[in-house]
């Protein structure tokens, strides 16, 4: 049987089996809180140590035109959960996640980056890898603000990277509506190690218009970036990617699939944050290289009990406030996707409310006929056993003022951009290529700053990928499907079946949106901003390095955007 016609056989038979794999760490979890002050992972009570709330950053200094903030990536020690011991990391000054930046609109950033970490990595190179091959050190940065309206050179762009010992000056314009966005390392060929070892924070973004809705703010407004790890019996951080198979790859090489045993949330392994029965609001990023997340908020004692959930209302999205806010039961996260979440916990008095999920590994969970990768039921609870503190018990929710969308009538051009997996003999994954072509080949997109274009990337692999654009936010339109045996034989794209709008938390500016496995999605783009050299690219970290990442150029129209 080939490679393809195995993995559709497979596909098709999880469709029809039922699967329930409860992962090895809580099958082994402890009982007592009596236990002594160091276990191993697989033993860990949950649930025991308080959610840490990422500090906010302040600005060195302020000159006039732009706030100033230095920022050093540093290795640091310290402990995932209480009961195990300090962990080896890598954090933006020394913390995991880094700080949180808070700028406002038309305040423009200046920050200096500076690499201040050891020259032997946390993780063996794949010195296959384009862009991490000798002479390359193994050792380098470049921070990315994913979801910004930037300057080329200070984008972050994957081949800007710089060595430890240096440092890189880089500044926001913060031009655009209030958001939560997010930075993180982009170093070419070892993204996906530098954020493993834990380099990305943070960068909410407000506005006059976000005040004057008057959100749940101060203690009340909590960040939560959710991310899986795996950890040995030392605590320290095991990187070990794994194939379709799930058979693990050889040490220190690249494989196309990584899903950690624990998941960890603002750096604590199942944390928890005693709330009041009161309304809150929470910016959740899914900052994992490669994991979804379908997350619910479940009042059920443990995850193989009937659910009972609690719904929620979005009210954003990667970039920024949508038209209304939607009400929800479930909210599926790509890797890099934000959602603007209003919880509110009135009524809930002495109950208690698990964050949990349902999304297999891989996503949409092809293997489940025999799953290779654990899933994650729960990351964190909610007891609702504070006081009121009094204020507001009853929030309602405001009208956002509706986001700046492109006119679709006003699309100058259709591009299409084709997903695949490049395979070896036996199946597996040696390559994810875009229009089968690498990171270095030359540029074949250049786009007129100022013009509008449609975007569709058709997915013929077996996992959804989160596409992310940088420089731009963008607009869904539609999935549909497609006919394979015309792209194969014809290298013709046809759709098929009905065309399918965004979901209603969907609608509104995305910088990142996820393409399903033998669809089309297709996405409305206005190249606002700067002129300069860009990238995009699947941003599960595994394949962005591996090589499904293109550049792509904007050339000038008109007068060059005023600069900070």
């Amino acid at each position: 049987m080939d490679p393809t016609s195995r993995r559709n056989f497979l596909k098709l038979c999880a469709a029809s089996v039922p699967s329930l794999v409860v992962p090895r760490h809580l099958r082994a979890a402890g009982t007592g809180s009596d236990a002594p002050p160091t276990r191993t992972p697989a033993s860990i009570d949950r649930y025991i140590d308080p959610l840490p709330i990422p500090k906010r950053l302040a600005p060195t200094e302020g000159s006039g035109r732009a706030e100033i903030y230095r920022v050093r990536m540093m290795e640091f020690r310290r402990p995932l959960h209480s009961q195990l011991p300090p962990t080896t990391l890598w954090g933006f000054e020394g913390q995991y996640p880094g700080p949180t930046f808070e700028v406002w609109r038309g305040r423009p950033a200046v920050v200096y980056w500076e690499n201040q970490l050891p020259e032997k990595h946390l993780f063996m190179i794949d010195p296959r890898i384009h862009g991490a091959m000798p002479p390359t050190p193994a050792v380098r940065t470049v921070p990315h603000l994913h979801g910004s309206r930037t300057r080329s050179e200070s984008d972050g762009l994957p081949e800007k990277w710089f060595t430890p010992g240096t440092s890189v000056r880089y500044s926001y314009p913060n031009q655009q509506p209030a958001a939560t966005l997010w930075y993180h390392d982009h170093a070419l060929g070892i993204t996906r190690l530098n954020v493993y070892a834990g380099l990305s924070g943070l960068y909410l973004l407000h506005d006059d218009e976000e005040r004057r809705l008057e959100l749940p703010s101060g203690a009340y407004e909590i960040p939560l970036v959710l991310q899986d790890r795996t950890l040995d019996d030392q605590g320290q951080l095991v990187y070990r990617p794994t194939f379709e198979d799930g058979k693990p790859a050889p040490a220190g090489t690249w494989a196309p699939e990584f899903f950690a045993e624990l998941p960890v949330v603002n750096g604590a392994i199942y944390p928890h944050l005693e709330v009041e029965p009161r309304p809150y609001r929470f910016r959740v990023l899914n900052g994992a290289n490669s994991r979804f997340f379908n997350l619910f908020l479940n009042l059920a004692k443990g995850p193989t009990d009937v659910p009972s959930l609690v719904n929620f209302h979005q009210i954003g999205t990667d970039g920024g406030f949508m038209a209304k806010p939607v009400e929800l039961t479930h909210l599926l996260l790509g890797p890099a996707e934000r959602a603007d979440l209003i919880v509110d916990f009135s009524g809930l008095e002495g109950k208690v409310v698990t964050l949990s999920n349902n999304a297999p590994a891989p996503y949409p969970g092809w293997s489940m006929l025999n799953p290779n990768h654990a899933r994650l039921y729960e990351l964190m609870r909610f007891p609702v056993s504070l006081p009121h503190s009094g204020g507001r018990r009853i929030f309602s929710l405001p009208a956002p003022p509706p986001p700046e969308l492109p006119d679709p009538a006003q699309a100058a051009t259709t591009r299409d951009f084709i997903l695949a997996d490049h395979l070896d003999s036996q199946g597996r994954t040696l390559a994810v290529r875009i229009n089968h072509k690498g990171y270095d080949d030359p540029v074949t997109e250049v786009v007129r700053l100022g013009s509008t274009e449609k975007w569709r990337f058709i997915n013929t692999t077996d996992d959804a990928h989160p596409m992310h654009l940088h420089l731009v936010q963008f607009e869904i339109l539609e999935r549909q499907g497609f006919d394979p045996a015309a792209l194969m034989t014809r290298g013709k794209v046809v759709l098929i079946g009905t065309p399918r709008g965004p979901e209603a938390n969907e609608i509104g500016r995305k910088d990142t949106a996820i393409v399903n496995p033998g669809d089309v999605l297709t996405v409305l783009v206005r190249f606002d901003g700067y002129a300069g050299r860009y990238v995009y690219h699947c941003h599960m970290l595994e394949h962005e390095d591996n090589d499904m990442m293109r550049p792509y150029e904007v050339s000038p129209a008109g007068p060059r955007p005023t600069e900070c």
